[in-house]
């Protein structure tokens, strides 16, 4: 299993700050040291089961892609399409992004501070990505008034 690693955005400049099982989190932008609390759950199993950035229990799981690189494979193939026969370069780019859901690892994601868990194990409490439950925190962070 690859190292653990929590990666959230830094309290003092938004910038992404990493933190391991240690719960230190260190910003490359503004070298800002975060303590960030970790459960018990997190700590001993590596289990996620809380966001200790935010302290959120709503959490989904994803590849860990970037989605616009998976995006520029998308649309080249589609681009390139009516170029190749039978539009062969779409079916291409579907091969691709397969093997690629395939190989690559499962990640948790918060859903209300997008903080990124990559090397732990996974918790059966969290699905797939639901776009309604995110709109509801998109909506909520809307209304909040300003820091």
């Amino acid at each position: 299993m690859k190292t653990a690693e929590i990666a959230f955005h830094c309290p003092k400049c938004g910038a992404e700050a990493t933190s391991g099982l240690d719960g230190r989190g260190h910003c490359p932008r503004c070298a800002t040291v975060t303590q960030i609390a970790l459960s018990p759950s997190l700590r001993e199993s590596c289990i996620v089961d809380r966001c200790p950035a935010c302290d959120g229990v709503q959490l989904y799981v994803q590849r860990d892609f970037n989605q616009k690189a998976g995006l520029v494979i998308v649309i080249l193939g589609g681009v390139l399409a009516p170029f190749t026969p039978y539009y062969s370069s779409l079916f291409v780019a579907a091969s691709v992004d397969a093997v690629l859901y395939a190989v690559l690892p499962e990640i948790t994601v918060c859903y209300r501070c997008h903080a990124h868990f990559r090397g732990f194990g996974r918790n059966p409490a969290h699905g797939p990505f639901d776009l309604h439950l995110a709109e509801q925190y998109e909506l909520k962070k809307a209304a909040a008034p300003p820091p």
